[in-house]
């Protein structure tokens, strides 16, 4: 486990900023800026990162401005610093579009590589946003991979008879409901017995409520756990 400092692991479990939770038999931590880390295998996973979608917007006239990409990597950098670890797992989606990376600023895009240089094994699954990544970045391209009897995708794919488990992105998860007399809404978590459900770490991503009837084959709401992430804590709901 690369997160050898117990004394800021539990910190950050003392103030709810990460929490632990099992799923497919494994102890996974969930930290509330959007990112799960599997210890035993060293392992950190982000999706739906988006980068350029505000310059793709701009060319439809959207007058959004054109630094999500900057504040994303901006906060992947420092998780990164944080957790040092031996595999990160983009899952899908990395690019708002094929053409992202020819849009993003030098200066990004130079954060970017040295990023990926830092990391022993820097993988990117594809996505419906990005089939292909673009040669100049480093990394391992897969559609799909599997670990123990997990499977890794950025949608599900139910016809895969060696994973029980599936960690998927895509549907950029978000909740609302009240916890005693307080709304609570926002990006979360979701995972019922098969699949786990990461949230977008996008800075302009949006979100689809969990109640919506497309979530509700893969994590009923009988059997799905919800942890949400709101003012940089996160809590089951």
């Amino acid at each position: 486990m690369a997160v050898s400092n117990s004394e800021w692991l539990s910190e950050k479990l003392r103030q709810a900023q990460i929490v632990a939770m099992r799923f497919a038999d494994k102890t996974w931590l969930l930290d509330a800026r959007g990112v799960a880390y599997l210890p035993h295998k060293d392992l950190l996973v982000v999706s739906d990162l988006h980068f350029e979608k505000g310059s793709y917007l701009g060319h439809y006239g959207n007058p959004i401005p054109h630094l999500d990409t900057r504040a994303t990597l901006s906060r992947l950098n420092r998780i990164v610093e944080d957790y040092n670890p031996g595999t990160l797992m983009c899952l899908g989606d990395s690019f708002h579009d094929a053409r992202g990376v020819e849009r993003m600023a030098r200066d990004d895009l130079n954060t970017l590589t040295q990023l990926i240089s830092r990391i022993d094994c820097w993988q990117w699954i594809l996505g419906n946003h990005d089939p292909q990544i673009p040669e100049q970045l480093a990394g391992e391209r897969l559609h799909r991979t599997q670990i123990d009897s997990i499977g890794f995708c950025h949608e599900p794919e139910p016809d895969w008879p060696q994973c029980q488990y599936q960690v998927i992105g895509h549907f950029h998860p978000k909740v609302k409901c009240r916890v005693g007399r307080y709304p609570v809404k926002g990006r979360c978590f979701v995972m019922g017995d098969k699949y786990f459900v990461m949230p977008a770490f996008g800075q302009y991503t949006g979100g689809l409520w969990i109640d919506h009837e497309v979530m509700q084959p893969l994590v009923p709401k009988a059997s799905r756990r919800c942890f949400v992430m709101q003012d940089e804590r996160i809590f089951a709901v």
